[in-house]
């Protein structure tokens, strides 16, 4: 079963009745084909990638993420200086960011940081961290020990970032101490996948 990392580590982190209802969402996204029309970050994601693999300067990113419906301005535009504060002046280059999957019983996570960044000699891994309600500690950690165990070990930093703070988070040792519950929490949500 193919569950998105966002979805996953969202049931990761719930408890009680929203934690069924969170089983419940994904139960109906299974299956579903991708449509990228549904995929509301798409834009800016495809923009962050066009940016840097290009070379452009960071007051490039409206002009590459093109007109925006009304109901996106506000989000987007908040994105935009997140990321924009996070650049600052780091001369950074790009490279292909290396993408894997973590497989658990008969759970798939796709495992897909967006960018591979390189500025002052050291390389990132970047997964964007794009909605509004600001992350947790926690869903940073099992993010960032997800992305450790799955993606094999290389000369570059693992990292999380909140693009609308600008927060660049990176992976530290402590954060694998939260696998067994991720684990855990994968067994869990596939039992109850195949209740309901």
């Amino acid at each position: 079963m193919d569950i998105s990392l966002t979805s996953f580590i969202d049931f990761v982190l719930k408890s009680g009745s929203p934690k069924m209802t969170c089983a419940k969402k994904i139960k109906n996204q299974i299956g579903e084909v991708y449509d990228p029309i549904k995929d509301y970050y798409k834009r800016f994601r495809d923009a962050i990638q066009e940016l840097h693999k290009h070379g452009r300067p960071k007051n490039d990113i409206s002009e590459i993420i093109g007109e925006l419906p009304s109901s996106k301005l506000e989000n987007y535009k908040k994105m935009e200086a997140g990321y924009k504060r996070f650049m600052g002046n780091k001369r950074i280059s790009w490279f292909p960011p290396e993408r894997e999957n973590w497989f658990h019983g008969n759970l798939n996570i796709p495992i897909n940081p967006e960018v591979g960044l390189e500025w002052n000699g050291e390389k990132y891994l970047v997964k964007l961290y794009l909605k509004s309600a600001k992350p947790s500690k926690d869903k940073i950690s099992c993010v960032l020990a997800l992305m450790r165990i799955t993606i094999p070990e290389s000369d570059y930093s693992l990292a999380v970032l909140d693009v609308r703070n600008g927060k660049l988070f990176l992976y530290e040792e402590n954060m694998l101490q939260l696998l067994p519950l991720v684990e855990g929490e994968a067994e869990s949500l596939e039992f109850i996948l195949g209740k309901i």
